[in-house]
């Protein structure tokens, strides 16, 4: 990604990124207070700006390193926090809640530990990190969307599926995020 020497960091792309923290609560409204709507829209938004803001950032000449992280750290934020209020809610079990904890938390001992290590290679990532993120993201997506879909048998064992999808990519990433710990101590 070219990116310009010293951006400032409040710029458009950053603003844009930070728009999903704005619409977090939203979203956890919409799901608690059973408006289902109100969540998918929400969210609707999110994946918007999450689409856009990389793009605006290279485009206007505001991609830089700073940017690549919020938007990673954003992220993150956004879809434990929305992991937490769906298992809050009664909507995930504790089995579906505890893979995604073991998800969490590899990625939060990863970053931490290269913090730690004093490496400047911004956000770590495991071989099959992108693409877990991109099933966590999926299911997110998923998971809001089904609140305003009718309670079927096909619903249900689609959410299984992708599931179970998402829990053996958790599992994988976790492996390699040990693995990647291992190697820098």
């Amino acid at each position: 990604m070219p990116q310009e020497q010293n951006p400032p960091i409040l710029n458009l792309a950053n603003a844009v990124t930070a728009l999903r923290l704005v619409l977090l609560p939203v979203i956890i409204y919409g799901i608690v207070t059973t408006q289902g709507l109100l969540a998918v829209l929400a969210m609707g938004a999110v994946v918007l700006t999450d689409l856009v803001d990389g793009r605006i950032a290279r485009r206007l000449g505001q991609a830089s390193a700073f940017g690549g992280m919020f938007d990673s750290i954003i992220d993150f934020v956004m879809i434990y926090s929305l992991f937490i209020t769906f298992y809050a809610s009664g909507r995930l079990t504790i089995f579906q809640f505890a893979i995604l904890y073991i998800a969490m938390f590899s990625t939060f001992l990863l970053q931490i530990s290269a913090m730690g290590s004093g490496r400047s290679e911004g956000i770590l990532r495991t071989r099959s990190g992108k693409i877990t993120g991109a099933l966590e993201y999926g299911y997110l997506l998923f998971l809001v969307v089904r609140e305003v879909l009718p309670d079927k048998a096909v619903i249900t064992t689609i959410n299984w599926i992708l599931f179970g999808a998402l829990a053996i990519m958790i599992m994988l990433s976790s492996i390699g995020a040990v693995i990647r710990l291992r190697r820098m101590v």
